[in-house]
């Protein structure tokens, strides 16, 4: 049997800027969770600050509650449990080097009005007992209220700030849960990312079993009229639905913690469980049983397609789902080695490394990082 593990959805509405109330009720639900026997913590989008970006205090606030990923270190060391500690908004500076012309991104400044200043909604993995943050997450599809005030990643912002290892965003991590003879595979998606299908086939092609998703989303708020007046539950209905369908569709579990309510456990076979009503302040621990993801995936067979040779939609991953691995190398042989028996890819790859070499006189790749996630994607190649 597949083991069962216990996550901890810790859904409240947060004071607005009031960092240290926010984090000592946090605090106390993950003691809570862990004396409960918790293996994860989950807690909702912006918990620190609230998100309310017009508030004067608005980005002093997001540059200080950075501070507090090394609170929730301590506390995953103490207590022996995994916390995604919702998001915490980082900000960042960027200033321009004239000498060097690069971007120089300056975490947490102490003047948050020189420079650019970037705001990053920012998800974290840290590991129960060591504290080690295991993995991080921007969030990349931003509601439409938030495309002023935050920054989503691109290829160009993570290679200016030197951080191409953390690029596409939609990668699966190791977690120190066990199941078997190897690690459960989580993968962390922020609010609206829940609507697109296509990050969650990402992470399924990077092996994830579990996705974590804190939220900031109220059903009946910044919500127009005209789709009120359809239906005033549509966007109870419109989450309750993502969320069957995505754990369904891809054979994996789906925490959802959302300050708004409707935070639950979605599972293959299973459907919906453990759902809070909006506007309650409450934790509930949810039981993620293993085997009903076996038992799915045996069933229904999507990662086997997505892994089989001319899948129709390989287009919509950023890199072919049977290797996982990026598509440019700095050694040819390897690079070919990668792609293995896809001759379609691998004869548009020594396509377009004639058409370079034809332009400058030397290997294409030798420009291009290995491992780093540089270089137009497979769908990109083909049409080339």
């Amino acid at each position: 049997m597949a083991p069962i593990y216990k996550i901890a959805i810790i859904q409240f509405q947060p004071k607005p800027i009031d960092i240290e109330a926010n984090f000592k009720y946090a605090a106390d639900e993950i003691r809570k969770a862990a004396a409960a026997g918790a293996d994860i913590a989950l807690l909702p989008e912006f918990h620190l600050t609230s998100w309310v970006p017009n508030h004067p205090e608005f980005v002093s606030a997001s540059a200080a509650s950075g501070a507090i990923l090394s609170r929730y270190q301590d506390l995953a060391r103490e207590l022996n449990i995994n916390i995604v500690p919702g998001t915490i908004v980082e900000a960042h500076a960027t200033t321009a080097d004239p000498a060097s012309g690069t971007t120089l991104v300056t975490t947490a400044p102490d003047d948050t009005s020189s420079g650019t200043l970037e705001l990053r909604n920012m998800a974290f993995f840290v590991e129960a007992g060591t504290g080690r943050v295991l993995n991080r997450y921007q969030k990349t599809n931003l509601w439409h209220t938030e495309r002023g005030h935050l920054t989503a990643p691109t290829l160009e912002s993570a290679s200016s700030a030197g951080s191409t290892t953390d690029w596409p965003p939609h990668k699966a991590f190791d977690t120190p849960l066990r199941w078997g003879d190897r690690f459960v595979r989580a993968g962390m998606l922020v609010c609206w990312d829940l609507a697109f299908p296509e990050a969650f086939r990402a992470l399924v092609a990077d092996g994830v079993d579990l996705v974590l998703i804190p939220s900031y989303w109220d059903p009946y708020e910044d919500v127009d009229a005209e789709s009120l007046a359809v239906n005033p539950e549509c966007e109870v209905d419109y989450i309750r639905t993502c969320l069957a369908a995505r754990a369904s569709e891809n054979t994996v579990a789906v925490a959802f913690c959302n300050t708004g309510g409707v935070s639950q456990l979605a599972q293959p076979l299973l459907g919906l469980r453990g759902e809070i009503r909006p506007g309650a302040t409450e934790t509930k621990i949810l039981d993620m049983d293993l085997d009903y993801l076996r038992v799915a995936d045996n069933h229904y067979k999507v990662r086997a397609d997505i892994k089989r040779e001319g899948w129709h939609y390989e287009h919509t991953l950023r890199f072919p789902a049977k290797t996982a691995a990026p598509l440019f190398c700095a050694d040819e042989a390897q690079q070919l080695a990668l792609v293995g028996g896809n001759g379609r890819v691998k004869g548009a790859l020594l396509e377009v490394r004639d058409h370079l070499r034809s332009k400058s006189g030397h290997a294409a790749a030798a420009d291009i990082r290995c491992g780093r996630g540089v270089g137009p994607t497979a769908a990109e190649v083909a049409r080339t």
